[in-house]
This record gives C-alpha cells, structure tokens and sequence, in this order.
C-alpha cells in the first residue's frame, strides 16, 4: 500500500536531556523546596536517601545556604561515604575550632561518632562504603578514650571489637582493669578476647592468666586458666602452654581434671619428666 501523501514526515524527534537528568534535576527541585521550608524533613529525606552521589551534591548545596552543625555533620559522612576522607575533615574543621576548647571538640567528635555508628551496618558487610565508615569509626574511637569515664569506654570498647580494631579495644580494657579491683578479672578476660581476635595468642594468654591471678572465685581461676592454655595450643603453641601452665598452676595443682590437662601438656611437649611430676601428684591425691 503507498504512502499518503499528506502522511507527516518520519523525522527523529532530538531529545533535549537524558531522562536521568531530568529526573535528578526534579529530584532537586522538589529537595531544594523541601529545604527553604522545612529544613528538617529534608535532612530526614537526605539520610534516608539511596542515592549517594545526588544527596553529596544536594548536601553540599544545602550546606552553603544552612550552617548547622547537623547539615555538617551530615555532609561530613557523605563525603566518607564518597571516599572523600580529607574533604570530610575539612567540612568537621570549622566546627571544631582551637580556640572553642577541648570539651566542645570532644562533643563534636561524638556527634560525629553516633552519627557514623548510627549508619554503619546499614551498609553492607564487606562493602567499600562500611570499610571508609569504620576506618573514620577508629579514627573517633581512639581521640574519645581520653578522659571518658568507665561505661563510656566500656561501650567504645565494645564497638572497637565489633569493627575489627582490637588494639583499640585491647588497650581501654587494661586500662580500666588497673582502676576497676571489682571487675578486674573479667576486664583482663575481654582484652584476653580482644588480643587472641588480633591473633596474638601470646598476649591473649597473658591476659587471661591476668584475669586468673584476680579471679574471685576457684572455679573462675580455673576458667580462666584453662582458656590461657586453650589459646596457646590452639596456636600450636604447646611448649609455651606447657611452660606457662607450669609457672602460673598455683592454688589450682590440686585439681585432679588441671593436673591430667598438665600431664597430656607436658608429654605433647615432649617433656616426660615433667608429666612424670604431675602423674605422682595426681597418685597421692587418690
């Protein structure tokens, strides 16, 4: 069949913009209104967005028409969020001025903190994004030790063994098992824990033979004695669990089920008079 003559010519119609553009552009638009009359909802909106780079680009623009401290703070993470790390240290370092003083620095520190630590395990385990947020976490984490009180540090603790930064975690337990007589076995126990998670078996056992010398209770002693020893063989460490078994034993030599754990010690040790020692001790008890 032929063509009409009055059929309107077949001619390509020119976009005028990508349709991402334009749906970023309204995304602005409608952003851009939502901060002049009502600040709040847009940050709301902003941190509940999934679109990084758009919200860096909207938070930056929001952060030149609205100084608080939270749009800020906000801009700060989404620069970590952009691996941005020294442009997130600049947009923090109007907020933290010399002369402001110590206690307003530290309060802007913590603010940063639980606003890091508020988003971090929204981002996937093993992502790029967790990996920045819990490098900036460590940074925090070790400038909030100083002069923080004992349930403060017990909580930084706590959350420098869950990101993986053990020495951290290892160094505010001894520090508060020196000040803290009551809990001081159980604090040396959580370095212990903290120190074997770094795979450092040898401090680990240092440190549960530390929360054995302050253990309350024999059972505890035992406990913590026999988890020294399990680190150490663990690590295929076995004349070193052999040796420190021996010197730490103590009150506990008279505990038939330590004294055979000493005797298959010493003999994969390869120190048979040792074993020998032990096997009469555990006789004359019977």
């Amino acid at each position: 069949m032929a063509a009409s003559r009055f059929a309107a010519p077949d001619i390509a119609r020119e976009r005028l913009a990508p349709p991402a553009l334009v749906a970023g552009l309204a995304l602005g638009i409608v952003l851009t209104l939502v901060l002049l009359f009502n600040p709040a909802s847009f940050l709301r909106r902003i941190q509940h967005s999934h679109t990084p780079a758009v919200d860096l680009y909207f938070v930056k623009a929001a952060a030149r028409h609205t100084h608080s401290d939270a749009i800020m703070l906000l801009l700060a993470r989404r620069e970590i969020d952009a691996g941005h790390d020294l442009a997130a240290l600049r947009v923090l370092a109007p907020l933290m001025p010399h002369a402001a003083g110590h206690a307003y620095r530290q309060r802007l520190r913590w603010l940063t903190y639980r606003d890091l630590l508020g988003v971090n395990y929204r981002y996937p385990k093993g992502s790029a994004r967790r990996a920045r947020n819990e490098h900036a976490l460590r940074l925090l984490i070790g400038q909030l030790r100083h002069g923080a009180g004992p349930q403060v540090l017990r909580a930084l603790a706590r959350e420098a063994v869950a990101i993986h930064d053990g020495g951290a975690a290892v160094a505010i337990y001894r520090g508060l098992a020196r000040h803290d007589r009551a809990h001081r076995a159980a604090l040396y126990a959580l370095a212990a824990n903290a120190a074997d998670g770094l795979d450092h078996p040898r401090e680990a056992a240092r440190l549960d033979f530390a929360a054995q010398r302050y253990a309350a209770t024999r059972t505890a002693e035992a406990r913590y004695f026999l988890a020294a020893l399990q680190i150490l063989q663990g690590h295929n460490d076995v004349a070193m669990a052999a040796a420190e078994g021996g010197r730490h034993l103590a009150g506990l030599g008279r505990d038939p089920a330590i004294l055979r754990r000493m005797i298959a010690l010493a003999r994969a040790a390869n120190r048979p008079h040792t074993a020998a020692r032990y096997a009469r001790r555990l006789l004359g008890m019977t």
